[in-house]
Formats: C-alpha cells, sequence, structure tokens
C-alpha cells in the first residue's frame, strides 16, 4: 500500500470514527479522502493529533512522512 492510499483510510477512519471533528479538521481529512495530497511537516504533525485523539495512533505509526 502506498503512503497516500495509507494516508486516504487514515482520514476516512477519523472521519468514520464518531469523535467530533471541528469544521476544519474535517476540510483537512475529507480533502486526505477525495485525492490524497503531499503533506507539510506541519500538516503530518496535525494528522497525528488527530490520530491521537480518534484513538487509531497506530494506524498512524504505520505512515512515513515524504517530504513536498
Amino acid at each position: 500500500m502506498t503512503e497516500q492510499a495509507k494516508l486516504r483510510a487514515l482520514a476516512l477512519a477519523l472521519l468514520n470514527g464518531g469523535q467530533a471533528n471541528t469544521q476544519k479538521s474535517g476540510q483537512f481529512l475529507g480533502g486526505l479522502v477525495g485525492e490524497p495530497f503531499s503533506l507539510s511537516l506541519k500538516q503530518f504533525e496535525w494528522l497525528q493529533i488527530l490520530s491521537d485523539r480518534g484513538d487509531i495512533s497506530e494506524q498512524f505509526a504505520g505512515i512515513d512522512y515524504v517530504a513536498k
């Protein structure tokens, strides 16, 4: 599975996980689901925070950061 596919799967899991997302985080995650894109380091770190909040940090741990 490519890193882009892993990002998409993680974003989808976060959106469907039942935890409350802010409008900003929902738009960010929805964008990753619709068309995965390269993340800046700040976006990658934010995704880690969202994963921790959603209790799926183990899924995030399997994703490598790929610089833009």
